[in-house]
């Protein structure tokens, strides 16, 4: 049991889910950014489990490696294009329509900023982000579902969701507090997003080349 659980602890922090997901974190309300990484990780988890789950009770991959292959690198490119849409709002060729809240600590007093307009639909996109990073990862469970009876591979499977959702959670908690910490002003926000665009084009572009 605890050999999956590790295990999708472990795979979220892989470079790209890394990237997506705090990328996708800065760009709602700090205080749910946690609620990105649930969307991100129940869809990833719902698309792994259901190609993988097929493929372990019907004996055969239904898409093939190739495709499996090219769905990976798809999911590279996309982090390469996250980066440039995050990079846009650094620079600010993509407008942001940002609000801040005043906080009062006795003689102090300091702002938080953030982008207008968020909540269902950034989650709704970060379900779908997962969904489609989850169709290349099933790659990894085809060995297991060769050696392991079905239920016992589809139990493992969903400690690795369990597992792979709470880290996703904690990487887009802690996403949020960092933004709602350093982007005190929005110049400081757009820091952060240019800090977040730099490391997506430079992991999708390694993950690409490598």
């Amino acid at each position: 049991m605890l050999l999956p659980l590790s295990l999708g602890l472990l795979h979220a922090f892989e470079p790209d889910h890394v990237a997506v997901v705090t990328g996708v974190s800065l760009q709602g309300k700090h205080r749910g950014a946690w609620k990105v990484g649930l969307a991100f990780g129940l869809s990833h988890m719902l698309a792994v489990g259901l190609l993988a789950g097929l493929t372990a009770l019907l004996g055969r991959t239904l898409l093939g490696d190739a495709m499996l292959i090219r769905l990976d690198r798809a999911a590279w490119a996309f982090v390469i294009l996250l980066g440039f849409w995050n990079l846009a709002a650094a620079f600010g060729i993509r407008a942001l329509r940002i609000h801040a809240h005043t906080h009062t600590h006795g003689a102090l007093a300091h702002e938080h900023p953030h982008e207008e307009n968020q909540g269902h639909g950034l989650h709704h996109t970060a379900a779908w982000l997962g969904a489609f990073f989850g169709l290349g990862g099933v790659r990894g469970f085809l060995t297991l579902s060769k050696e392991a009876g079905s239920w016992p591979f589809l139990s493992a499977l969903l400690l690795f969701g369990v597992g792979i959702t709470a880290a996703f959670i904690a990487l887009s908690w802690i996403a949020g507090r960092v933004a709602s910490k350093l982007g005190t002003t929005a110049r400081w926000h757009r820091c952060l997003y240019f800090v977040s665009g730099f490391g997506n084009v430079a992991v999708g572009l390694w993950l690409l080349l490598k």
